[in-house]
């Protein structure tokens, strides 16, 4: 877990907001839900699931997307870009959108979820899939998984 060079710097697309991320992520993930796929105008969303406290924001965001109290999605209030979801597990973590770092391209899920909606012919390079979420007795041995072996930046 040491290897991995941080903090990541992310902004959106007008670059009104800039995020920090000060801590080891804890899993990297694609979600092929029909919300997903409705929020990001493309076949699924990707996620940097992250520690709430090693998150930092500066600039405007606004809540849009899915209304639930369990996952609030942030957005750019300029450019509408989808940032991050709060609220995961009580507040503790944060998904995060790792199309926003400045640099995303060692990006892999480990995990895919919903593939129950996933559209036809979608590959993500995920090397675990899942019909719904994963079980949460799975998530341990998947979290152990991505620290040791999940795609880090170079």
């Amino acid at each position: 877990m040491g290897d991995w060079k941080l903090p990541l710097s992310a902004a959106c697309m007008c670059g009104r907001v800039k995020m920090r991320i000060t801590v080891v992520p804890i899993i990297s993930m694609a979600c092929h839900c029909t919300g997903c796929q409705k929020l990001t105008s493309g076949a699924y969303s990707l996620s940097l699931m992250i520690s709430a406290a090693g998150f930092e924001v500066e600039g405007a965001t606004e809540i849009g997307g899915l209304h639930r109290d369990e996952s609030v999605h942030h957005f750019c209030a300029h450019c509408k870009n989808w940032l991050y979801t709060s609220g995961i597990a009580g507040g503790q973590f944060i998904n995060f959108r790792p199309t926003m770092l400045d640099d995303a391209s060692w990006f892999i899920p480990l995990i895919e979820s919903y593939v129950s909606e996933k559209l036809p012919g979608v590959q993500t390079g995920a090397k675990h899939s899942f019909e719904r979420f994963p079980d949460p007795s799975q998530y341990p041995a998947l979290m152990a998984e991505f620290a040791k072996e999940g795609a880090r930046p170079a």
